[in-house]
């Protein structure tokens, strides 16, 4: 009987929709590991909140570059992929966001679009090297 007491106290009785409440620990405290990889300011091994999301996964690694492709980020977990068109519910076309399991891996690609960007870099260093040679020859 004392046992059950305890456990009692221990463990309240779930809120809707919510799992157990352990007394003393806010769930904003308990945390998982989650991976984010690519086209993101802070790559690597971020925590999150134990019920976070894919927009808390990216926004612990710093958030997306401006090179990130936010229409294919892909999700893997340890039997299965998906990809998720962030693009499509920032601009209010998709109402849901993935939640994250632990140890989950995200990969945000680069926008195929910003090739352009890094040829115009490379024809400006070019230039640049190029007309100093010039100047430093005659």
């Amino acid at each position: 009987m004392t046992l059950l007491l305890v456990l009692s106290l221990l463990v309240s009785p779930p809120p809707p929709g919510n799992g157990y409440l352990v007394p003393g620990v806010d769930a904003g405290q308990v945390t998982m590991t989650v991976n984010v990889w690519g086209e993101v300011l802070n790559p690597g091994a971020h925590r999150i909140p134990w019920n976070g999301d894919l927009i808390a996964a990216l926004s612990a690694a710093g958030g997306p570059t401006p090179r990130a492709d936010l229409r294919g980020v892909r999700i893997v977990y340890r039997d299965f992929q998906s990809e998720y068109d962030l693009r499509a519910y920032l601009e209010g076309r998709s109402g849901t966001v993935p939640a994250m399991e632990p140890d989950a891996t995200v990969f945000v690609g680069r926008s195929n679009y910003e090739w352009w960007k890094d040829i115009i870099d490379f024809a400006y260093k070019l230039i640049v090297a190029v007309n100093l040679i010039l100047v430093v020859t005659q």
